[in-house]
């Protein structure tokens, strides 16, 4: 499985973004769940779904350990889920100033 990634990693990096939709397709359904636990919401969740993976597309090249890809697309999500939290957070406050 990880050496699909890697294999899959690598083929994006040398220019080949035809592939990249087989990592978003492998892992869509682990970062949706996972974002619909941080958000509990689930039209949220699926725009965040997709930030995470332009985002992670965007990053893909800082990737230093393709074989930590999970976890890397991991923390990536998690950390997106709290940006997304603290600007909720933050304009609730605004509002009810």
């Amino acid at each position: 499985m990880k050496n699909d990634d890697v294999a899959l990693i690598h083929r994006v990096l040398g220019g080949d973004d035809s592939v990249f939709p087989l990592l978003v397709e492998k892992y869509q359904a682990t970062v949706r769940e996972l974002v619909l636990r941080k958000i509990g919401d689930a039209h949220i969740t699926e725009e965040i779904t997709q930030a995470i993976f332009l985002k992670v597309h965007q990053k893909l090249g800082m990737l230093k350990e393709p074989q930590g890809f999970q976890n890397w697309l991991h923390v990536i999500a998690t950390r997106c889920c709290i940006e997304w939290l603290r600007k909720k957070y933050f304009v609730a406050e605004a509002q009810s100033k």
